[in-house]
């Protein structure tokens, strides 16, 4: 059966969700985690490429209600199953390690602007799953009226009242996607997006495919559709050098070629990369790709080491037979639908991974390194860049060398990326490998941190 909708309209306010015992989301894994109707943990529970456990269950001396003696999650009686997969604001796009849980307790908002995004802990008796790389769930929950169904990932927040019968119940895709609009009223959310409207990089085409926006035959936004903010390359970088408007948005996109022509390029002003500093240690992501690697550079010059610093780019543009090194990059793509594996018309496909055509390299870097920085208990903690896809720069004196070409590292509580490829450069239907990929690490950017709070940045 499917669960009845009652309403969708919601009064939610700041700092609702509990945060003394239970369970720990983090939102970054494309696997599940729940209490079965036995009540106990299932064996799927995600853990991270570097073997730490992503859900972490509530331990300690008290006891507190929904926990044993030990103070461990106690069993908890389900009478209903609720299955469904997560997708893209389109429907289209299937969404791995989206949070679901069903509760009848307030649901915290997304913060409108920049902030330091830390990962809730939910009660004993919120039952809870994270979906798999092919976006569906099942969510073994009790039944009720008017009871709140909600999804997220990131920035991405949707939550819906229902009414849930005891046994099965299919949730509808419409219910269980990600949003595509900022509308709290509705119970939906999404993340405060500027990107520059250059060329020919167009991240704000692969935006409107993934679901925020319209988009023509071509494959191209249709004008005035966009759920994010348009910023003209003929600024000269003014948008940047206003700290205060850049904490209007939790992502700020600095395609390829938005830079190439602006005056004193490639160097970056001094306060524009403090700016830049400053927003991502507040907990805004920062994303720069191939030609504008000096927006990575200048601001986070101990991260990376590029083979032409102070060239804003590498001539000529070569495209190569990268690597998908991350595991769950690569499970995600593997559970694509065909139509999204292949779009045809010539395009690169992901028919031989984790091997994926990469096209229009404009950059190559010969290291990344760690970055150490000591957490407030005094640890050693490594916030440098994790590769995500790696392959050779054929335009660099070393050619065979293997590479990283798609790095996301952490600064404070943000979070900074950048691919050596550029994005989107030819308007084309559906959604290339280099795309996809794009897409997926904007999702993983903008989970939430661990607690205790995330280390500061990096001092010098």
């Amino acid at each position: 059966m499917t669960p009845r909708v009652v309403s969708s309209l919601l009064t939610i306010p700041l700092g609702a969700l509990p945060w003394a015992c239970g369970t720990e989301i983090r939102q970054d894994a494309p696997s599940t985690a729940t209490l079965s109707d036995d009540g106990e943990v299932g064996s799927s529970a995600a853990v991270s490429s570097d073997g730490g456990p992503r859900v972490d269950f509530g331990g300690g001396a008290a006891t507190e209600p929904g926990q044993d003696e030990a103070g461990h999650c106690a069993p908890v009686e389900t009478d209903a199953t609720l299955t469904g997969k997560v997708f893209s604001p389109n429907l289209q796009i299937p969404i791995s390690g989206a949070l679901v849980y069903v509760t009848d307790d307030p649901v915290e908002p997304v913060p409108d602007g920049a902030y330091c995004a830390q990962c809730v802990e939910l009660d004993c008796d919120t039952p809870f799953v994270l979906t798999q790389p092919d976006g569906s769930f099942e969510l073994h929950t009790r039944a009720g009226a008017g009871r709140q169904l909600v999804v997220s990932k990131g920035e991405f927040l949707r939550v819906t009242e229902l009414d849930i019968d005891a046994g099965d119940n299919a949730v509808p895709g419409e219910l269980s996607s990600l949003p595509g609009t900022w509308d709290p009223a509705a119970g939906q959310w999404i993340p405060r997006i500027a990107v520059y409207e250059t060329d020919p990089d167009r991240v704000f085409n692969v935006l409107a495919k993934f679901g925020l926006g319209q988009v023509d035959a071509g494959g191209q936004l249709v004008p005035g559709t966009e759920q994010f903010a348009l910023i003209g390359d003929d600024d000269q970088g003014a948008f940047m050098d206003d700290f205060l408007g850049m904490t209007a948005y939790h992502i700020i996109f600095v395609p390829c070629a938005a830079t190439k022509y602006w005056l004193g390029a490639p160097q970056v002003p001094p306060l524009r990369a403090q700016n830049i500093r400053d927003f991502v240690a507040a907990g805004g992501k920062w994303y720069a790709t191939d030609h504008s690697n000096e927006y990575i550079e200048s601001p986070f010059p101990d991260y990376q080491q590029f083979h032409a610093a102070a060239m804003p780019d590498i001539q000529p543009a070569y495209d190569v037979n990268g690597t998908v090194v991350d595991p769950e990059l690569l499970a995600w793509l593997q559970a694509l639908p065909p139509a999204l594996q292949d779009i045809g018309g010539g395009n690169p496909t992901l028919l031989g991974l984790p091997t994926v055509e990469l096209d229009l390299n404009y950059s190559g870097i010969d290291a990344i390194d760690p970055v150490i920085v000591q957490d407030d208990e005094g640890n050693d903690v490594d916030v440098g860049h994790h590769t995500w896809v790696e392959g050779p720069c054929t335009s660099c004196s070393d050619p065979q060398l293997v590479r990283p070409m798609a790095i996301s590292g952490q600064w404070g509580c943000g979070r900074m990326m950048y691919s050596t490829f550029e994005t989107s450069s030819v308007p084309h239907q559906g959604l290339s490998p280099q795309e996809l990929i794009l897409l997926y690490m904007i999702l993983e950017i903008g989970v939430c941190h661990e607690t205790p709070p995330p280390p500061p940045p990096p001092v010098g």
